[in-house]
């Protein structure tokens, strides 16, 4: 046997007849030749990109639906916190959920303070101001120990990231020109404390990203909605709920609502348009248009004593 390759001889049919195996390549394993494997073909490439393609095509919408989904059960969460807060805040006030007082007019009948509640006083954060909307509703009248008089915590409201649905990225300026359209729009982020939130005119972020329905009660019908997703326009009064955009917090879809009786609901939208926007608005107001009025000297129905702010 010679020192580097293996003789073997094979008897077979023919006399004398063998063969010589050559050693292994260097590197390669006694006993063990070398395979070689044939590449893809270009051909063969394409198609498992094309596969590749195709199935992220049908996977990724999925995720996104599955992604929404999660936060619109967040947005859901948010909305359940801030009533339980706005609840206790009406046990605490005989039984009204937050609102404004009329600057400069005490003492006014709850159908005229149906028309200022989305307005701010003239030193919004002095120790008896208040600022613009729902922001300032939130900072000045519901948190107003902490944010005015020096409490060390928020009493109603746990964190002011509850007042930021997961799935808002801008929402509309407080003012702009009436028919403006779209309307200007914002950035939407959660404010660190409550003493944080911008209620005026000069804000450059918004801190919140849903409306509210001002002066109602803890002993009112369970079916009236007290708070909702908003929109990316301003949703003052009968302008809440005139369309929806895939900007808005859940798209097109629809929105979540808090109901006075605290339970939270998915609204579906039939499309965003201002047809299925009016349905919509229809199924959340009719309780409250076809209620009586609830307080003397108010004409009309129960909706001419409330207003919606965003």
């Amino acid at each position: 046997m010679v020192s580097h390759r293996r003789l073997f001889i094979f008897f077979g049919s023919g006399v004398g007849h063998h063969s010589v195996t050559p050693a292994p390549p260097a590197g390669s394993p006694a006993g063990h030749p070398r395979v070689l494997h044939q590449a893809f073909t270009l051909i063969e490439l394409l198609v498992v990109l094309a596969i590749i393609s195709l199935l992220i095509s049908i996977i990724a919408p999925a995720l996104s639906r599955a992604r929404e989904t999660g936060r619109r059960t967040v947005c859901s969460s948010n909305l359940r916190q801030i009533g339980q807060g706005l609840w206790h805040y009406a046990e605490d006030y005989e039984g009204w959920f937050p609102a404004k007082p009329k600057f400069g007019a005490p003492g006014v009948g709850v159908s005229e303070l149906a028309t200022v509640q989305h307005l701010g006083s003239r030193n919004p954060t002095g120790p008896d101001g208040w600022g613009l909307q729902f922001a300032g509703m939130a900072r000045d009248i519901v948190e107003r120990e902490h944010t005015h008089h020096g409490a060390a915590m928020p009493k109603y409201l746990t964190n002011p990231k509850i007042l930021v649905c997961p799935s808002d990225v801008t929402g509309n300026v407080y003012s702009y020109a009436e028919g403006q359209d779209p309307a200007p729009q914002m950035p939407v982020k959660a404010a660190k404390d409550f003493i944080e939130v911008n209620a005026t005119n000069s804000a450059t972020e918004k801190n919140y990203s849903y409306m509210y329905v001002s002066l109602l009660r803890n002993d009112d019908r369970a079916d009236f909605f007290l708070m909702a997703d908003e929109s990316d326009k301003a949703d003052n009064a009968t302008d809440s709920l005139t369309g929806l955009t895939t900007e808005d917090n859940h798209g097109r879809r629809g929105i979540n609502v808090l109901f006075c009786d605290m339970r939270v609901e998915w609204a579906g939208a039939r499309g965003g348009d201002f047809d299925s926007l009016q349905e919509l608005a229809w199924k959340l107001w009719a309780p409250v248009v076809l209620a009586p009025p609830r307080f003397p000297g108010t004409s009309g129905n129960r909706s001419s004593e409330v207003q919606t702010i965003d």
